[in-house]
């Protein structure tokens, strides 16, 4: 006796999940980058680490420093380490090359979970 099988493949659903997914990713990736980018920025009174949790879109993955010294601060001179022992110049690149392999994992971990 033959029998049949019929799959539906809800290609819309699976999108979704799937969008879902790494959206969710993005977002506990990009926190945890920021946290550790803030982790090695320079700091006097505290309002360049603030900029970047105001301006800084976690959904979008895009994490942004915002005051008029930004750019400056990030790639010249010396980082007074007064305040901050662990602030250097080039602040999320140095956050990169130490946590950039945890990033992914937290992304592939949360990808994991949600599918």
């Amino acid at each position: 006796m033959a029998s049949k099988v019929r799959v539906e493949f809800n290609k819309t659903g699976v999108k979704a999940r799937v969008t879902a997914a790494s959206e969710k990713a993005t977002f506990a990736m990009a926190t945890q980058a920021l946290k550790d980018s803030n982790y090695f920025a320079k700091q006097d009174q505290g309002g360049l680490i603030k900029s970047s949790e105001i301006a800084s879109d976690l959904d979008a993955g895009l994490l942004v420093w915002d005051t008029p010294y930004a750019k400056k601060q990030y790639y010249t001179g010396e980082a007074s380490t007064d305040v901050n022992p662990n602030a250097t110049k080039l602040w999320a690149h140095t956050a990169r090359a130490q946590y950039g392999d945890d990033w992914r994992k937290i992304g592939q971990n949360k990808v994991g979970e949600e599918m």
